[in-house]
């Protein structure tokens, strides 16, 4: 089986991600596996695991449709105090599924910073990159920013993820 591993914060999953998924899915791929960060390795600031899982899971029930999964393995894998690396990822899904071969979506943030990446050179020995373009520009940071500014979401996100980020109020500036 041909795997497509899709790491990202998912803080929150946009339609940006949903097209990216349509693409890979034109390549010789039987599913896309999305795995969200738990302790992402350049730092960045996100919402609760938790949260952002649950978001993925309501993403992911609003396009059944389309062959993904969720596999929310790094908490088991993140070491004390170490960001999970996408070495470490890749490492321990060939361990644990050696029968299917994977490959990696990078989008265009992480083409551009590929060299940054931990054992950069190492995973592309290893397993496939799919490069993915940026057809539609939507991205996680303009739906913050939209509901940081009081703005509507609709369109940029999955009706379900939308009616959560609404529900708890999310992405919301503090008075």
């Amino acid at each position: 089986m041909n795997i497509a591993i899709f790491g990202s914060a998912f803080n929150p999953p946009t339609i940006g991600h949903l097209d990216a998924i349509e693409f890979v899915l034109q390549r010789d791929i039987d599913e896309v596996w999305l795995v969200p960060s738990y302790s992402h390795a350049f730092g960045k600031v996100m919402l609760d695991y938790e949260v952002r899982l649950a978001m993925l899971n309501r993403f992911v029930t609003d396009i059944a449709q389309i062959p993904v999964k969720i596999q929310a393995i790094e908490q088991t894998i993140a070491k004390e105090g170490r960001p999970v690396y996408t070495w470490d990822l890749l490492s321990h899904l060939q361990t644990t599924h050696p029968k299917h071969q994977f490959s990696f979506v990078i989008g265009p943030d992480n083409q551009a910073n590929w060299h940054k990446f931990y054992k950069a050179q190492d995973i592309q020995n290893h397993w496939q990159l799919l490069l993915v373009p940026e057809r539609k520009p939507m991205r996680s940071t303009l739906v913050r920013e939209a509901c940081e500014q009081g703005k509507s979401i609709t369109g940029m996100v999955t009706s379900s993820v939308e009616a959560f980020i609404k529900q708890k109020e999310l992405y919301r500036i503090a008075n």
